[in-house]
């Protein structure tokens, strides 16, 4: 009986390391850091790459919030992206990243079309 226990904790803490360690390889594939609490390198939208800004995250009044969401078959995140104007002919250079504290992080986008 205590064997079947035995196998049956290491079975389970095995699948727990499993899985993450298979959630910290995506998070680092996808946003290129460890740790998925913190904020991404990287993000990909538009099927391009934006990187982080060297700017601080920023609170933004009513006025100059952006207000165009990011539609979720343009956002391959999963979080929370705006820009300041609707998508047109051109993908945006500038989008934001909404953070849980109300403030947005800058995101640029890296090299040509």
């Amino acid at each position: 009986m205590k064997r079947n226990q035995k196998k049956h904790t290491k079975l389970i803490l095995s699948a727990a390391l499993f899985i993450i360690f298979a959630i910290l390889i995506i998070n680092r594939y996808s946003f290129g850091v460890w740790n998925p609490a913190s904020l991404p390198d990287r993000v990909q939208c538009y099927n391009r790459r934006y990187y982080i800004s060297t700017l601080s995250p920023k609170t933004f009044n009513e006025k100059e919030k952006p207000a165009y969401a990011i539609s979720s078959p343009d956002n391959m995140t999963g979080k929370a992206l705006y820009t300041q104007d609707p998508k047109g002919e051109f993908v945006p250079t500038v989008i934001y990243l909404k953070m849980s504290d109300g403030k947005y992080q800058t995101y640029v986008l890296s090299g040509g079309p």
